[in-house]
């Protein structure tokens, strides 16, 4: 059983497998609060504002995408705004570095890790730091950047040991809570009463039709101001950034190639362009892509592209041999209560 197919059957939806390993649920969420109300009495804090942007579920939520749209929002108003982000597997992920300038990337995806990559080249105006050590890649960032107004946080929810002005935490509406439980029971990375006060709570839907269930109660119990946003299909790009419409995959042989944390989610947003697709290699979450013989089962189905995520494309196209047939899909993120929304980070940061 791979992991996909594991977090399925016993994360996302209860079996006797999570029933089973409930008690570890249980215990390892009172660990997390108690991790939590420690590192937090100890939390540095910075001559600037800090805002949070993270997940309690553990697999993708939106995050990366939140954080670019809520720069910009934050820049249109005249902040001068810069973003720290871990850098997973990355090879500056041990050691800060600023991985951008208003010239362009600094460094290739495979130094920045796929997720900081994305951020960093959307926000070229905007210093990215990259390291797991949140703290001294804030501190480099304010001292290459002293005059910063807002630093964000991006996936640092269970990172405490910076003071934060504000917690952003973003669901993905077609996973909600998993099935309930905490790890390693279910999906969630701590009880949902961990979520601290000052926090607003996004709930991202891959498509604007999309609805939430009975799950969304329980986070309504929470009395946090709550937003909505959605994540839909714009177009498709090249390696070079070349712009293609949407319609220009019909009746073309594709191939899926995801590394995704939700590889359903990918797939969901090809079917709701009726494109249909020869095969679809949902890899884990960050995947490098270095499997040999992924490269040659995707060649030996003849494609005429392969369509894969924004986060994947630049990893993809160290193959020359994918480089012509390389597309990826590009989403537009908004909320459906945009100026609301900024408000209340604007108070909340004031």
């Amino acid at each position: 059983m791979d992991l996909n197919t594991f977090i399925q059957a016993h994360l996302l939806k209860r079996s006797p497998l999570s029933y089973a390993l409930y008690p570890s649920g249980v215990l390892y969420g009172y660990i997390q609060k108690q991790c939590r109300t420690y590192s937090r009495r100890r939390a540095y804090r910075a001559p600037c504002k800090i805002i949070s942007i993270g997940n309690i579920i553990s697999g993708g939520s939106g995050k990366t995408p939140l954080t670019i749209s809520l720069a910009n929002l934050l820049i249109n108003k005249g902040l001068k705004v810069a973003v720290s982000h871990r850098g997973y597997k990355s090879a500056f992920e041990n050691e800060p570095h600023i991985i951008n300038a208003d010239s362009g990337m600094l460094y290739d995806i495979h130094k920045t890790g796929d997720e900081a990559y994305l951020i960093a080249s959307a926000l070229l105006k905007v210093p990215v730091a990259v390291g797991r050590k949140r703290v001294l890649a804030v501190k480099l960032l304010l001292e290459k950047h002293p005059s910063l107004d807002v630093i964000i946080l991006d996936d640092a929810l269970q990172h405490n040991y910076i003071h934060r002005d504000l917690d952003i935490i973003s669901f993905d509406a077609s996973i909600g809570l998993g099935n309930g439980f905490v790890l390693p029971a279910g999906y969630l990375r701590e009880p949902l009463s961990n979520i601290p006060q000052n926090s607003l709570i996004i709930i991202n839907r891959k498509n604007k039709a999309q609805t939430e269930t009975l799950w969304l109660n329980k986070i309504n119990q929470l009395k946090i101001p709550i937003y909505h946003s959605s994540n839909t299909p714009k177009c498709f790009l090249d390696i070079t950034g070349n712009v293609y419409p949407l319609d220009y995959l019909k009746e073309k042989r594709i191939v899926l190639v995801s590394g995704i944390a939700n590889p359903a989610s990918f797939a969901e947003s090809i079917n709701s362009l009726g494109l249909s697709y020869v095969k679809h290699y949902a890899c884990i979450d960050h995947c490098d892509f270095k499997q040999p013989s992924l490269i040659e089962n995707i060649l030996e189905l003849n494609p005429d592209y392969i369509l894969c995520t924004q986060k994947d494309i630049m990893k993809l196209a160290k193959y020359e041999s994918l480089q012509n047939r390389l597309l990826a899909l590009k989403l537009e993120y908004s909320f459906d209560q945009e100026d609301e929304f900024l408000n209340q980070v604007l108070n909340f940061i004031k």
